[in-house]
């Protein structure tokens, strides 16, 4: 990706919808803000999305989970895609951020203190989420769409 953003009109101006690719430091700024996300992965009986609480660590997103989840049995030995995003309705205005890469579980007794010491996901779900999960991304990507202001519109402009 790119480290400017665009705005495209894909409707015209009737419409008045604007697509804008994010920058690196943007996708950055909004995933770090962020607590709960969708990690998405891909099982033996087909693919899985299940809602995650993470934090960023470095250039990682780490997320705990169980040992015997379908997460902790795939997830660090197989390709990850992670999504976080905010809608407004109301509005009609959003943001989605995905990073996308191999997972692994952390496994250093002294990277596992440090992480619940310092950087601890706190899952929401109940139960003992034991195992430590990192997706050091590959890619990192972002759009923001929604209703465009006169100031963020540009018209006639192509992707």
């Amino acid at each position: 990706m790119g480290h400017s953003a665009r705005v495209m009109d894909k409707g015209g101006a009737q419409d008045g919808c604007m697509d804008t690719e994010l920058t690196y430091a943007e996708c950055l700024d909004l995933l770090r803000s962020a607590r709960v996300g969708r990690m998405a992965f891909c099982t033996p009986s087909g693919p899985h999305i299940v809602p995650v609480n993470f934090v960023v660590v470095d250039d990682s997103i780490v997320v705990r989970t169980t040992p015997y989840s379908a997460l902790g049995t795939y997830g660090w030995t197989s390709r990850l895609a992670f999504e976080v995003d905010e809608t407004d309705a109301a509005t009609r205005q959003g943001w989605s951020v995905v990073a996308t890469g191999r997972g692994e579980m952390v496994r250093d007794r002294d990277e596992i203190e440090f992480l619940h010491a310092f950087h601890d996901p706190q899952p929401w779900a109940s139960g003992a989420r034991v195992l430590y999960l990192r997706l050091p991304w590959t890619g990192l990507s972002g759009r923001r769409v929604g209703a465009a202001t006169s100031t963020a519109r540009t018209r006639g402009s192509a992707i």
